[in-house]
Formats: C-alpha cells, sequence, structure tokens
C-alpha cells in the first residue's frame, strides 16, 4: 500500500510540481533555463520579503547550515547555538567539525529560546561574532521568535544566522524588516518540492563575514555562486535541473492562491490538529506551537513508535517518530506544503483506528470531531 505523507518533511507533492518534474530537461547553460534560475531567485526573495542576494545549490538543508558556517567564519571565532531541538543541535555539531567555537544556549525541548537570554549571552560574550538560530524546531514543533532574537544580535553587532528550512511557506518571515542577515532553507516541507534544492538569503553584513572567512570552500563557495548567478544567471556547477522546474510551478501555485490565504491554512490546519489530538488524549509538546507540525506527546502505557507503524503498515497513513530521546514518547503529524485542510480527516481517522487497533482506550470519532468543529469556524 502507497503511504499518504503526513510527516514533517519530506511532504506532500502537488500534481501540478511532478508533472513539471517529469518534463524534458533543458541544458542548463542555457539562456532559457538562466530565465527559470532568476525567477525562482526573485520569486523565493519576495517569498521572504527580501532584496538581498538569494544564492540556489543543489543540496539538503542540513549541507545548507554546513555552506553557511564553512561560509561566514573562520577556525577560533564565537559563536552562539540557540539550541531547543535536534536541529539546533545541528549548528553545534556543525560548528565543532569546522573548529568554530560555540556557546551553547539550550532549553528543555520543546521550550523556545528567549530573546533576554540571548542578549544576556551577548552581554558575557561580546567577541562573539554571530547567533545562530532554527526558526521552526520541526523535532520539537517549537517557535523561535526571530524577530526579537535578531533584534538583540544587532545591537551586539552580531549577526544572525536562522534555518528557516520548516518555516518558510508556513510562517511569515520579513527578512530585511526583521534585521535577518543570514537566512538558509530548502524545498522539500512548505515549499512542496522534492527534497535537492536549498538556497541562502544573506545580506551586506553576511557578506562582510564572507570576506573574512578562512575555512575551505569549494562546491558551496558563496561568492563563486553569487558570481555565476549574477553575470549569467547560471549556477557554477550541474544544479538539479528538473528540481528547479518544481519550484518555479510549487512557487507560482503559492502566488496564486496568495501568500497571507497559505499563512491563515497553516494556522488553520495548525489549530485543527492539535485540537483533534487532545481530544484523544495526548498532549502538545511545545509551549509555542509551529503550524507546519504537531508533536503529540504520548499518554504513560502509549508507545509513539507502535502508533507510527501501525498507521503506516494498516491504514497506508504516514507520520514521524520523535527524534532522539523522545523517540517512543512522541509522534509528529506533518500539515504543510501540499497538505490541505480536506486532507486532515484521513490523518486523524487512521489515528484512532490505529489506537482501536492497538489496544489503547480511544473514543472513535472524537477526535474527528474536533477537528471539524475548528475547520468549520
Amino acid at each position: 500500500m502507497k503511504s499518504k505523507l503526513f510527516t514533517p518533511g519530506p511532504t506532500k507533492i502537488p500534481g501540478a510540481v511532478l508533472s513539471s518534474v517529469g518534463k524534458q530537461v533543458l541544458h542548463h547553460r542555457t539562456p532559457e533555463f538562466s530565465v527559470k534560475v532568476r525567477h525562482v531567485q526573485d520569486e523565493l526573495g519576495r517569498l521572504l520579503s527580501t532584496r538581498n542576494d538569494v544564492l540556489l545549490f543543489t543540496c539538503s538543508g542540513t549541507a545548507m547550515m554546513e555552506a553557511a558556517v564553512a561560509n561566514l567564519f573562520s577556525r577560533g571565532d564565537k559563536v552562539i547555538c540557540l539550541m531547543n531541538g535536534a536541529f539546533g543541535e545541528r549548528w553545534r555539531d556543525i560548528c565543532n567539525v569546522y573548529g568554530v567555537n560555540v556557546v551553547e544556549y539550550a532549553v528543555e525541548w520543546g521550550q523556545s529560546n528567549d530573546p533576554a537570554r540571548v542578549g544576556e549571552l551577548l552581554e558575557q560574550h561580546p567577541d562573539a561574532k554571530a547567533v545562530l538560530v532554527i526558526h521552526s524546531e520541526t523535532s520539537t514543533g517549537a517557535l523561535n521568535d526571530i524577530k526579537a532574537i535578531a533584534k538583540v544580535a544587532e545591537g551586539h553587532d552580531a549577526v544572525t544566522v536562522v534555518d528557516a528550512t520548516s518555516s518558510v511557506g508556513v510562517h511569515e518571515i520579513y527578512m530585511d524588516d526583521w534585521g535577518v542577515d543570514v537566512l538558509v532553507a530548502g524545498t522539500q516541507k512548505a515549499l512542496m518540492t522534492p527534497p535537492g534544492i536549498s538556497f541562502v538569503a544573506i545580506n551586506g553584513n553576511g557578506w562582510r563575514c564572507v570576506t573574512k572567512s578562512d575555512l575551505p570552500a569549494f562546491y558551496f563557495d558563496f561568492t563563486r555562486t553569487w558570481k555565476r548567478l549574477q553575470s549569467k544567471g547560471q549556477t557554477p556547477f550541474t544544479p538539479a535541473v528538473s528540481l528547479i522546474y518544481g519550484l518555479e510551478t510549487a512557487l507560482q501555485m503559492m502566488d496564486d492562491e496568495g501568500w497571507n490565504e497559505i499563512y491563515a491554512r497553516h494556522r488553520t490546519m495548525g489549530e485543527a490538529t492539535r485540537a483533534a489530538v487532545k481530544a484523544l488524549g495526548f498532549g502538545i509538546l511545545p509551549e509555542n506551537p509551529v503550524n507546519g507540525v504537531t508533536v503529540c506527546v504520548c499518554p504513560e502505557g502509549i508507545d509513539g513508535n507502535q502508533i507510527v507503524r501501525t498507521m503506516d503498515d494498516d491504514f497506508g497513513v504516514r507520520v514521524a517518530g520523535g527524534q532522539l530521546g523522545l523517540s517512543g514518547k512522541v509522534f509528529r503529524i506533518g500539515h504543510m506544503g501540499g497538505i490541505r485542510e480536506r486532507d486532515l480527516p484521513m490523518v486523524i481517522g487512521a489515528l484512532e483506528l490505529a489506537m482501536a487497533k492497538l489496544g489503547y482506550k480511544v473514543e472513535i470519532g472524537r477526535g474527528l470531531s474536533a477537528l471539524q468543529d475548528v475547520l468549520r469556524a
């Protein structure tokens, strides 16, 4: 049985995007393809509300995080890594590999990082060059206040570097107005495109860091990539041509729907899913939840991994388990990208049936009723 995807990424891909990905490819050094690349750059800049440079790479989101570290810093530089889940810890781990000194600011998984505490750390470490943070922490479902964090960092002459892979297209981002210096993201979540394309947007403060960096970069060299994109609308190396096709279509679909409408839709889906799982007796992990994924905390006696396996094996609905220390304690329902309100009864219905099959106490229809109450409102 082919599973229906309700994971936090990759996400369900609309048919129009799949059709674009399946088209015959253009040669990547032709003027026709350069037009597509420039169009995608412009649309991503609009989505991020920025006039800054947007650079495209063929890679995963994690590779884009590594590229940011390699291009922005030098060995021995000090940065502050904000950690409230697995991906915040990934910032730290990448910095450690490159010999960048990390000041850790970790909070309990499910909490958001406090901008005031970021300010205190910057006071204690005035030589810190940057604050590295996750906007939407997919492992815990917690949202960080990027606007406030960037404001604090700006007051201490530190650049703000944001991974927004699971927030772009879910939550509003105003890169320029918020003072975000560098933002990285991938396409496989709310941007409704298969994995393999990632991008970075970078302002003048970020470029000044690039000019001082002594860390090695070849494929991920921001300066080399910027020069080729500026001069010819091309990437230095062979891009994933078919994924650029798909991303162009996905961005057009988002433009047609309207970005305010997209943010409202994700907000509604988040509220409805949270209401449904709470009605079934599950908790919600984060204090300040994102709208793209619901992290469901299992009551005593319920194994989250069993829930995930049964929903997939028996009912063809794929959700995600908990990461690292949350394995078995939570499961995660993704509702972003190609997912629409009409898809949600499928995942909540499958959850109810899986609970019943596993012998857990459940009132069939209770979650669906709570879901529909929110959707109707």
